[in-house]
């Protein structure tokens, strides 16, 4: 099984917390992408919130390391190390390969909002248990 290193940005404004959807995808993921050789995991993930939403951020600290088959990739084991992240800026869609993004609250599933198993089973409970998203 190939391994797949990822970055992915947990930004969290109004007790909302931000996705992303590739172009022609139904799932949600996470802001973020995957590290290059001779890159650290904060370099990966500043460049590509630049990249992706054209706005620079601020790593407020390291959340963990979650682990699960990549979702466009089921041949794939995914690493995703995530980090909490403070945008600076108006964020804007500026990758090509990204349809839409937005901030959702508890209530996503009522809008049909699909999110990747990684993030609905594990990042998502652990920003409520650790006090960052008030979604009880």
């Amino acid at each position: 099984m190939k391994h797949i290193h990822k970055t992915c940005a947990i930004v969290i404004q109004h007790n909302k917390i931000l996705i992303v959807r590739k172009v022609g995808k139904d799932i949600w993921t996470g802001l973020g992408g995957r590290v290059e050789d001779g890159e650290t995991e904060e370099a990966c993930l500043l460049r590509e919130v630049k990249e992706e939403l054209d706005c620079d951020s601020n790593i407020l600290k390291k959340a963990g390391d979650f682990h699960d088959i990549a979702v466009f990739d089921p041949d794939s084991m995914l690493t995703l190390s995530t980090f909490l992240v403070e945008l600076k800026g108006q964020p804007k869609l500026s990758d090509p390969e990204l349809e839409e993004f937005r901030f959702i609250g508890k209530d996503y599933a009522k809008e049909k909002i699909k999110l990747s198993s990684l993030f609905e089973r594990e990042i998502i409970p652990f920003c409520i248990k650790e006090g960052l998203l008030n979604w009880s």
